[in-house]
């Protein structure tokens, strides 16, 4: 299943199951031609937070979305230290992890890594593993862009000084103890729990 994020609801590209075709909000095989259209009354839905694009192919469905949007491309870092723990930035009021924009040339590793140092201080990190990329939908005037963030779990080499980068809103940064790190999965954005998720069993892997 991929799932694109839209502010607090999620729209997920699936197949045809019993289960999600009995659902409220359902498009069977749709025209995205008209993906705007979609996105606009989606976005408009106050009853609903799940919605189901369904396709015997999803996956060529989400390629079919994909390639009518207009992409954004960022990069960010899922980061832990030597005692497991895993850094989390405050944003403009939210939980978040450290991200921005891919420069033009740059490589979704090094942009990782920049955006790490730029908006943590933390200048000695080592990407540990690629995890899967993130997607959301936002608004530039009246057209709806696509954000795709790729994602890396690093690891912080040394004791490194946090700084946060308060002119990218950032007013806190916080190692949380292993322990408490599932604790911080409904804190985070809705297009970051699963980056979470994934970090989590990773770390816990043999």
């Amino acid at each position: 299943m991929y799932k694109v994020f839209l502010r607090d609801k999620v729209i997920c590209f699936t197949s045809p199951d019993e289960s999600v075709l009995s659902r409220d909000f359902v498009l069977l095989d749709p025209d995205l031609s008209s993906i705007q259209e979609i996105l606009n009354k989606i976005d408009k839905q106050k009853d609903c937070n799940t919605f189901y694009l369904i396709s015997t192919d999803p996956e060529k469905l989400f390629i079919n979305f994909y390639t009518r949007m207009k992409i954004v491309a960022a990069a960010g870092g899922v980061v832990t230290n030597s005692d497991n723990e895993m850094l989390f930035i405050y944003r403009r009021g939210h939980w978040d992890l450290p991200k921005g924009k891919i420069d033009f040339g740059e490589t979704e590793e090094h942009a990782a890594v920049r955006e790490v140092t730029e908006e943590t201080g933390l200048k000695n990190l080592r990407i540990v593993h690629r995890l899967a990329s993130s997607y959301h939908v936002y608004t530039i005037g009246h057209e709806w862009i696509l954000k795709e963030t790729h994602w890396f779990l690093m690891e912080s080499m040394g004791d490194g000084v946090l700084k946060p980068q308060i002119e990218e809103g950032i007013s806190d940064l916080e190692w949380v103890e292993q322990q408490d790190i599932e604790k911080m999965v409904e804190k985070v954005y809705l297009s970051l729990q699963s980056v979470v998720k994934e970090s989590i069993e990773f770390i816990a892997q043999p």
